[in-house]
């Protein structure tokens, strides 16, 4: 049998579209907080994880993939904006998963291979991004 389990490193204004945290809110150090717990409880259970990380998570609180990546957990790349792909367009779609991916391997070490879409939100027809 194979467990697995995913965590989307975000914090709430991503889920809601907002393009940044009100002015004065504190969004990294509740992430920082959270994932920190949630490496504490898989550390004591001797669980692996992967990490579904935002890019402008990373690029705002630049320990947190080393972190990550120091309990042997994947990272993947989950976008840099969180915005559905089908609003990014071709180009800009590309361009969040290239910003992504060369923050994530220069912080973690190793180029993502997985990615989620944020919102659940990949088509057939933006397939093509990935080319």
């Amino acid at each position: 049998m194979i467990n697995a389990i995913t965590i989307d490193v975000e914090d709430w204004f991503h889920v809601c579209g907002c393009d940044a945290a009100p002015a004065g809110f504190q969004a990294r150090r509740r992430v920082r907080h959270n994932v920190e717990r949630i490496l504490s409880l898989l550390a004591e259970y001797r669980v692996r994880a992967t990490f579904f990380m935002l890019g402008s998570v990373a690029e705002q609180e630049p320990s947190l993939v080393p972190l990550i990546a120091s309990g042997s957990h994947e990272i993947a790349s989950h976008g840099w904006s969180h915005r559905p792909v089908s609003q990014l367009g071709t180009e800009g779609f590309r361009d969040e998963l290239r910003r992504t991916g060369e923050i994530l391997e220069r912080q973690g070490g190793k180029r993502p291979t997985g990615f989620r879409a944020p919102q659940w939100s990949l088509r057939r027809e933006d397939i093509r991004a990935f080319e």
